[in-house]
């Protein structure tokens, strides 16, 4: 939220994952803010992708394993977490630890259609029934149906919120917003 507030954004969710350590959190692997590498860039190692947006707008992401693929795409922002969800049109390969958990949760989502307009989700999750949330099956299976054409995964579970207008508009699963090292942040 303060960084909604902070940097008059209309719009911002959680973004990648995060390490705890050293007195703070750290984000996970290779990040990008202002056009700028936080702390230089990191190959895609174990299933981690990066996803960001370009400095023309358009959602890029997959795996990178040398810097000039990555700065070819020219990112303004991004951050880094597991799995791509959908690649192409297509449903993405999702690895084995993120296949055979088939538990509800939190989710945060971004996307893109044809057309480049984005498509922000943000599930709630955690209910007492095991009926609040989403597998990533089931986010597949919707992305897919709504036409979206590439899809990641972000930071999910109590990290999981958005805010719109100043207003947390979800019910993040901790019971108030958890303050994570990355945002995308989104303006008029």
């Amino acid at each position: 939220m303060r960084a909604v507030s902070r940097h008059g954004a209309v719009a911002g969710i959680n973004a990648g994952g995060y390490a705890d350590g050293n007195g703070g959190r750290h984000p996970l692997s290779t990040t990008f803010i202002d056009g700028k590498y936080v702390s230089g860039f990191q190959p895609s190692f174990k299933d981690l992708s990066f996803v960001g947006m370009n400095k023309s707008g358009q959602l890029i992401g997959g795996r990178f394993h040398s810097q000039s693929q990555l700065d070819r795409l020219d990112p303004l922002f991004g951050a880094t977490f597991v799995p791509v969800l959908l690649k192409g049109g297509n449903k993405a390969y999702l690895p084995e630890k993120w296949r055979t958990s088939p538990k509800r949760a939190p989710r945060t989502v971004i996307g893109n259609y044809k057309d480049d307009q984005l498509l922000i989700l943000v599930t709630d999750g955690y209910d007492e029934k095991g009926t609040s949330g989403a597998t990533l099956q089931e986010l597949q299976n919707k992305l897919n149906q709504l036409g979206v054409i590439d899809a990641y995964n972000l930071d999910g579970g109590g990290s999981s919120s958005l805010i719109l207008n100043g207003r947390v508009v979800n019910k993040p699963s901790d019971g108030s917003l958890r303050p994570v090292p990355t945002h995308f942040l989104f303006f008029e």
